[in-house]
């Protein structure tokens, strides 16, 4: 081990204490994200570094301290979004403390006109989804025999349907299904429920057919955690321990069926290996080829800033990592402080764990903000995916077509349009104004 190492092990006590005195575990973004960076890239980081004997020192050194930076960054975010919206930070601290012994309401209008809009995306997603012949894709992607012919299989059919529908299918349309169902069964309106079902098969075909091994996994988790939140936030061992169960159950599921060469036997020791050393190999692969062999991006590894200043066809770092270790055709995903690095270096890393921290906990005050409410149950369980997404790419992404920060947003705008709309409608159908 390097001395780093026993920095990054204090840091990592560090953040365990300020769990405890500051967040400690519930079903909320910055718990969870915060226990799950723990596992994977803290301890996940170190038995990496103790198990590997060849790597270079340079190198993981520069991991270790973006690792530091990243935890100073995020508790610093955190502590920044607290800062800036005191009173909503204390009306959701009262919302967290009350919620256990408060009933699921739905006091936001609009319920008609949301039905009509999950029904117009479901029968899109679905129209969509046959057009594309993904059933019959399935069932050639099942047939497949190789895990080489099935990684092809998915490079060439996995992101099928545009912008438009892959966006859908991976936030936006699952967080139209929770939202609906919670509205549903809080009002007892059948029709928001059959919608919400629609919706949900829609997704889970969509999440199916882009053959990756865990988004239809990760959206079944999802309603896990949407109805454990319906009743209380607390996140103990039992809790832990039942969601660890499934999803290592699914993950070993779906890791049969992508990768059919894995043995049985071996399969828990496989998914660990591929947990906690792989995701932080990708890293230090990562750190190895930047700036050592190709140089900082700048901000040209984000897809929006290229499209806008850079020139020729974007390629992600993702790719061009697996290209210099030969893997043509692959992606090499890496965590969020992977493409911080590639494209800032060490002070990237910082900033952009700052920008992590503070919109975590900005939208866990903007959730618990509008009390126990079917909207803002469906906001967390939609989260979730963004923290999946935050967990394996770049920071951006989980925000974006992850939707961590775009279903909030769009939440909040359309909650506005919503109130106008039903306030125009209680005027429209009250009496003329001679008659008041």
């Amino acid at each position: 081990m390097l001395p780093l190492d026993f920095v990054h092990a204090f840091c990592l006590l560090g953040v365990a204490l300020y769990m405890w005195q500051r967040e400690p575990p519930r079903l909320l973004l910055v718990p969870l994200t915060l226990i799950s960076f723990v596992v994977l890239y803290g301890i996940g980081n170190i038995i990496y570094g103790i198990g590997e004997d060849n790597l270079v020192p340079d190198v993981r050194s520069n991991v270790t301290v973006c690792l530091i930076l990243m935890w100073i960054g995020l508790l610093i975010g955190i502590e920044l979004s607290r800062a800036t919206s005191p009173a909503r930070s204390a009306r959701s601290l009262q919302v967290i403390r009350s919620w256990q012994v408060t009933r699921l309401s739905d006091p936001s209008g609009g319920n008609q006109l949301l039905a009509g809009v999950g029904f117009v995306v479901a029968l899109y997603m679905l129209g969509t989804f046959l057009y594309l012949g993904k059933q019959w894709q399935i069932l050639g992607y099942m047939a497949l025999q190789s895990a080489m012919e099935k990684a092809k299989f998915r490079a060439n059919f996995g992101s099928e349907g545009g912008y438009l529908y892959q966006t859908l299918v991976a936030s936006v349309a699952p967080f139209l299904s929770f939202v609906l169902l919670l509205k549903g069964l809080v009002s007892r309106q059948a029709h928001s429920i059959g919608i919400a079902l629609m919706l949900s098969v829609a997704v889970l075909a969509g999440k199916i057919g882009t053959f990756e091994k865990t988004p239809w996994l990760v959206y079944l988790l999802q309603f896990v955690i949407l109805f454990q939140a319906t009743r209380s936030l607390k996140f103990g061992v039992a809790r832990g321990m039942m969601v660890a169960i499934i999803l290592l159950a699914g993950v070993s599921l779906a890791l049969l069926i992508a990768v059919p060469d894995v043995n049985s036997p071996g399969l828990v020791e496989f998914l660990l290996y591929r947990i906690l050393v792989v995701n932080n190999e990708v890293i230090y692969q990562t750190f190895y080829v930047y700036p050592h062999y190709l140089p900082h991006t700048w901000g040209m590894n984000i897809g929006l800033i290229h499209t806008l200043f850079g020139s020729g066809d974007f390629v992600g770092a993702h790719t061009r990592v697996a290209s210099f270790f030969g893997a043509d055709g692959a992606t090499f995903d890496s965590f969020f402080i992977g493409d911080a690095w590639v494209d800032f270096s060490f002070g990237g890393v910082l900033v952009i764990a700052v920008m992590v921290g503070f919109v975590l906990k900005s939208v866990d005050i903007f959730m618990m903000s509008l009390g126990k409410t079917a909207l803002s149950v469906a906001l967390l369980g939609s989260s979730m995916y963004g923290l999946f997404q935050l967990e394996v790419t770049s920071a951006f992404t989980a925000f974006l077509s992850g939707g961590l920060l775009l279903i909030p947003m769009l939440a909040s705008a359309s909650a506005g349009l919503m109130n106008d709309f039903s306030a125009a409608h209680r005027e429209s159908s009250g009496p003329a104004p001679w008659l008041k």
